[in-house]
């Protein structure tokens, strides 16, 4: 009797570790998934932006981090040369937070450059995703991770 319950403890320790390890990598797959979804958007944006010829900010494809649990995306999704109503991303469900200063909008010129609402270049613009997994750094520019 004495082995069976150290058995049955052996197993339900063993048990505990797994799902405390399989809930942490959930987290930062989590994070990980946030991430790559807004660096996709990003440099599609920027694909748009070239595509499009934009020189004027109504043309720019653009990014708006609104506050820390939301962005709003304004790109070309279904290619016909024309930018599409604005798409909002919520973050809440996934327990990712950006940080500020909010509300920031990024734009793509024609080059893909990063610009602001009065079409200057951003020097080397960023955003950074975190959550209880950790903190993952965007660089809004080039769309690399870091």
């Amino acid at each position: 009797m004495v082995d069976l319950l150290v058995v049955v403890m052996l197993i339900g320790a063993i048990a505990s570790l797994v799902l405390t390890s399989f809930g942490k990598a959930q987290r930062s797959l989590r994070l990980t998934n946030v991430t790559q979804e807004f660096t996709a958007h990003l440099k599609q944006a920027q694909v748009d932006s070239k595509k499009l010829h934009a020189t004027t900010a109504a043309q720019m494809a653009q990014i708006t981090i609104l506050n820390d649990r939301y962005y709003m995306v304004v790109r070309d999704t279904n290619d016909d040369g024309k930018l599409d109503p604005p798409t909002v991303v919520g973050l809440e469900d996934r327990h990712v937070r950006m940080n500020g200063p909010f509300p920031r909008t990024v734009m793509f010129d024609w080059l893909g450059r990063a610009v602001d609402a009065d079409q200057k270049v951003l020097p080397s613009p960023s955003v950074t995703f975190t959550s209880e997994a950790g903190k993952i750094t965007i660089a809004l520019a080039d769309t690399t991770t870091k």
